[in-house]
């Protein structure tokens, strides 16, 4: 009878076990649960993004974490947020895939009484976010021009030369800002300088592989190419490889030389930017913004809701070789070396 009793017991806890597993994590009652969903983790500065998210969950000791990427598919990141969603997160953090097919499902949330903050891409409904915290994407456009504008005025004396624009993910609050600020911009330099010529404009959708293929098949047909404006430094990786390949790869300074501009500040870039292979990025700190975001979600969930901004720019900055490693670059932190070191 003893031996039944306790072939029972131990039965009946395994069964236990084995419905919490089911269940999922399990967390303290005094922790608020945050659920988080990166567009990506092929692109390396929505890894830093993610490092920044765990960093500055880690400094929150009333926060834990529910780490989703939805691996570039608009669908998979519907579903993993839904599920976000069902497990009654405190709080959701979003890096969107699409801007307008993000909005149905911020809405559900907003039904449960979950707030939603987005990092680096928004989502297409405004205050359907408590914050969405960016890059001034329009900004990054607009000086990507008047660098090429600058360093073309440099080679020539005046503001003249044939030039490639390597678009990003377009559908995508910072692909179609940035592109929008290019244009703009661009079109303006133009009106004043004739001869300065958009002989180009694809989408490489912040793909180095597209990128290559693209500028291979764009040397292959232009004898002359003076500029490359990149939608983020994947493209500007992708294009510079592809200059190599065709042998048309000439050092800062000479007349041939092909000026290379990205976005973000990837380790790769910085990497080029110091060997001379590229002329500059507009580095963006996935790390210290993503830190951000997470502090305003601790804020909001302690009841600080009337001190969270519903929209903010986060700080960028301009990188060549002659300021990447001076101080200004090391204040505003390099994440790009930061990963590498990680």
């Amino acid at each position: 009878m003893k031996r039944r009793f306790m072939a029972s017991a131990a039965g009946a806890a395994a069964a236990i076990a084995a419905t919490l597993m089911l269940a999922g994590p399990t967390f303290a009652k005094d922790q608020h649960v945050v659920g988080y969903n990166v567009s990506t983790l092929a692109n390396p500065f929505f890894q830093g993004m993610t490092k920044g998210v765990e960093e500055g969950i880690a400094r929150h000791p009333d926060l834990k974490l529910i780490n989703t990427s939805a691996n570039g598919d608009a669908a998979t990141q519907t579903n993993q947020v839904l599920d976000l969603i069902n497990q009654h997160v405190s709080a959701l953090i979003l890096n969107p895939i699409s801007a307008d097919a993000i909005v149905p499902i911020v809405k559900q949330a907003n039904k449960k009484g979950i707030p939603v903050f987005t990092l680096d891409r928004g989502a297409a409904c405004g205050k359907c976010q408590v914050n969405f915290l960016e890059t001034n994407n329009e900004a990054l456009g607009k000086e990507g021009a008047d660098f090429i504008a600058k360093q073309l005025k440099a080679r020539y004396g005046a503001v003249k030369g044939n030039v490639v624009d390597l678009e990003g993910l377009l559908g995508t609050t910072a692909g179609d800002e940035r592109e929008k600020g290019f244009s703009e911009e661009f079109k303006k330099l133009s009106a004043k300088n004739p001869d300065l010529k958009l002989i180009a404009r694809q989408a490489a959708d912040f793909d180095a592989g597209k990128a290559f293929n693209i500028m291979t098949q764009l040397l292959a047909g232009h004898s002359q190419i003076d500029a490359i404006f990149n939608g983020n430094d994947d493209n500007a990786v992708g294009a510079m490889r592809a200059i190599k390949q065709a042998n048309r790869f000439k050092p800062i300074g000479d007349k041939a030389h092909i000026i290379i501009i990205g976005i973000d500040g990837t380790e790769q870039a910085l990497t080029a930017i110091r060997n001379g292979d590229m002329d500059a990025t507009i580095s963006q700190n996935p790390l210290t913004m993503a830190a951000q975001s997470v502090d305003y979600v601790e804020k909001y969930l302690s009841g600080g809701k009337k001190a969270i901004p519903q929209h903010q720019f986060w700080p960028h900055l301009l990188l060549t070789k002659d300021n990447i490693d001076g101080p200004e670059a090391k204040k505003y932190g390099l994440w790009g070396d930061e990963m590498a070191k990680k």
